[in-house]
C-alpha cells in the first residue's frame, strides 16, 4: 500500500484487554458438546461478542466519518471564500475597464482623432505637409494675391494720372 493513500486514525477509545475468565463447570459443559464441537452457549456467546464488536466498529466508522466530514467541510468553506474573493476582484477589474472605456464622451471620435494624429505624425516625418500646413499656405497665397491686386490697382491709378 502506498504512503500517499488515505489513512485511518482511531482517536476514540482503545480495545480493552480482556482477562481470560476462569471457566465454570456449567460454562465448560455448555461450550463443548462432548464431541469437540462448541455448545450452544459458546456459539451464542461468540455471536454476541461478534455483534458487539461489529456495533462498536460501526460507531467508530460513524465517528471517523463525522470528523473527516467536518474537516472536508471546513476546507470547502475556506476554498469557497478564496474563490469568492478572486471573483469579486475579477469583476471589479472588469467594471473599471468598462468605466474607463465609457468615460470618453464619444469613443469613436476619440479613436478617429488618435488615428488622425498618428497619420499626421507619420506624414510630417516623411515630409508631406499636413492639412493645417496646406490651409495656412492657402491663406498666405490668398493674402499675397490680395496684396498684388491692390498694388496693381494702385499702379493703374498712378498711370492714369497725367
Amino acid at each position: 500500500m502506498s504512503d500517499n493513500g488515505p489513512t485511518i486514525t482511531v482517536t476514540r477509545g482503545s480495545r480493552p484487554e480482556q482477562a481470560d475468565p476462569k471457566p465454570s463447570a456449567s460454562s465448560a459443559r455448555s461450550r463443548s458438546s462432548g464431541w469437540g464441537l462448541p455448545g450452544p452457549g459458546a456459539v451464542v456467546s461468540s455471536l454476541v461478542r461478534g455483534a458487539r464488536a461489529a456495533w462498536w466498529a460501526g460507531l467508530g466508522v460513524v465517528g471517523a466519518v463525522q470528523d473527516a466530514g467536518t474537516q472536508v467541510f471546513d476546507a470547502l468553506v475556506e476554498e469557497g471564500r478564496s474563490w469568492e474573493r478572486a471573483e469579486r476582484e475579477r469583476r471589479a477589474q472588469t467594471a473599471r475597464r468598462v468605466r474607463q472605456a465609457t468615460d470618453e464622451t464619444d469613443p469613436i471620435r476619440a479613436a478617429e482623432e488618435r488615428v488622425q494624429t498618428d497619420v499626421n505624425d507619420i506624414l510630417r516625418r516623411v515630409g508631406v505637409p499636413s492639412r493645417d500646413d496646406l490651409e495656412e499656405l492657402r491663406e498666405r497665397v490668398d493674402a499675397l494675391g490680395a496684396r498684388i491686386e491692390a498694388l496693381a490697382r494702385s499702379i493703374e491709378e498712378a498711370d492714369s494720372y497725367p
